[in-house]
Order: C-alpha cells, then sequence, then structure tokens
C-alpha cells in the first residue's frame, strides 16, 4: 500500500509511493554549541538540550523499489533538497538528535516526512553540487522562507576523514503530532549509514529565522568544525517511545 493518497486501486496516484526508501545525499554542514537555555524554548517539553548543533544543506536523490519507474519516468518526484538543524538532546536518560527545523523543495519529501515525524516546511534551498570533475575552494548552502532567510552554511574542506560528529547525536527522535486525530508520540528512527566521502575544515554559519521560523533561539556560540560529505541513508529501525 502506498503511504499516502490520492487512494486508487491500482496505487499509481498517490503522492508518496510504498518503501522503504533509501536516501542518496551530498551535504554541506557545520557542527556547532549554542545557549541549551535557549534551544530549551524550541525544544518539546521532556527533552534536555546538551549544547551541541548540526546544520545542514543536501542534495538528496530518493528511491523505493516499489517506485522504481519513477526514477526515469517522473526523477523529478523523488530528487530534491533538504535543509534542516538537528540538536543534541538527552530523553529518558538516553541521548538522541533531535530535529526541531527541516526544510524541503518537494511535495513527496514534505509528506513522506511527515508521515515519519520530521517537521517539514516547505523553502527554496540551494547548495554547491559535487562532481567528481569539480573541485571548489569553498562549499555553501542556504535556505529561504517567507521572504527571509533561514539559515547558510559554508565551509572550506582541508582533510579526509572517515566519519561525522553527527554520529555523537545517537538516533534520531521524531516526534510524530497531528492534532486533528490526537496523535502525539516520540519515534526513535535508527539509521543505516554508507558514507562516500567526508571532508572536514573550516565552516562558518550565519542563522536567521523569522516570524514563522524560531530558528534564532538556536544561533551558534561556536563553531566547531565544518564538513563536506556525501552518503546512503536508511532506516534501520524505527519504534514508538512514548505516545
Amino acid at each position: 500500500m502506498p503511504w499516502s493518497g490520492p487512494l486508487t486501486p491500482s496505487g499509481r496516484s498517490a503522492l508518496v509511493p510504498d518503501g522503504p526508501w533509501t536516501y542518496v545525499m551530498d551535504a554541506v554542514a557545520v557542527h556547532a554549541r549554542g545557549d541549551p537555555s535557549r534551544m530549551e524554548k524550541v525544544l518539546p517539553d521532556g527533552l534536555n538540550p546538551l549544547g551541541d548543533l548540526w546544520f545542514y544543506v543536501s542534495d538528496i536523490i530518493s528511491f523505493s523499489p516499489s517506485s522504481e519507474d519513477l526514477t526515469y519516468l517522473s526523477p523529478g518526484l523523488l530528487q530534491y533538497k533538504e535543509a534542516a538543524v538537528f540538536v543534541k538532546v538527552e530523553f529518558k536518560g538516553k541521548v538522541y538528535g533531535f530535529c526541531p527545523f527541516m526544510y524541503v523543495d518537494n511535495d513527496v519529501s514534505l509528506l513522506r516526512g511527515i508521515v515519519f515525524g520530521f517537521p517539514k516546511k516547505m523553502a527554496q534551498i540551494e547548495m554547491t553540487r559535487f562532481h567528481d570533475l569539480f573541485e571548489a575552494k569553498r562549499y555553501g548552502g542556504v535556505a529561504y522562507r517567507s521572504g527571509y532567510n533561514l539559515f547558510r552554511v559554508i565551509v572550506e574542506p582541508s582533510k579526509k576523514e572517515e566519519s561525522l560528529p553527527f554520529e555523537g547525536f545517537g538516533s534520531w527522535l521524531l516526534r510524530r503530532y497531528l492534532k486533528p486525530i490526537e496523535l502525539d508520540e516520540f519515534v526513535e528512527f535508527v539509521p543505516e549509514i554508507t558514507y562516500g566521502k567526508i571532508l572536514s575544515g573550516e565552516g562558518s554559519l550565519e542563522v536567521g529565522g523569522g516570524f514563522n521560523d524560531e530558528l534564532e533561539e538556536l544561533r551558534p556560540e561556536e563553531i566547531l568544525g565544518g564538513y563536506i560529505y556525501s552518503l546512503k541513508l536508511k532506516a534501520r529501525g524505527i519504534r514508538v517511545l512514548e505516545r
């Protein structure tokens, strides 16, 4: 069965086809530290922010064996850009990465993320593209929404790495919330990741926000590093932690 309507007997008209979904991405990211007392203002009750932030902008290809033909019949449905921030938190004695804000430029990704519990909104997103025959001194990404800047990341890579500090955030904690049907639950998303290249270097981060996006509470106090990387991602496990 597809993950959303419109529901027809064939299933071909659904906005989000059936999974399992795999994601291949190139990303530009900055690891930073912020003020936990400010972070609390944009987090659900019960989450204790530990100070670490992970801002990224990415270019993503998604695919599912149930809709393999879309990769060549309508590739734009499965390809999109994404910008997000994760906060390292403690919840019930365990460390997680919690995503309070996520933005995409594609309706399939928007609804698919909401089904999982990712807090997605639509935005304009730009990013320096990767290519084996192209090498830039600096890579960057930026997201805009409703006439204001959300955030901008810039990275000047210089060193190869085997892993990312984002791994230290743990598995992902999502809040699946749909008030009309009284759904409010915390979900653990355990990612399975295969890395391509990872480069680290100097990073810079400008965080804006606006009247409908309280990103100002996540402005950094210290930049810990910048990263560009490529990876493949799928869900190893998903389970409800608390309703």
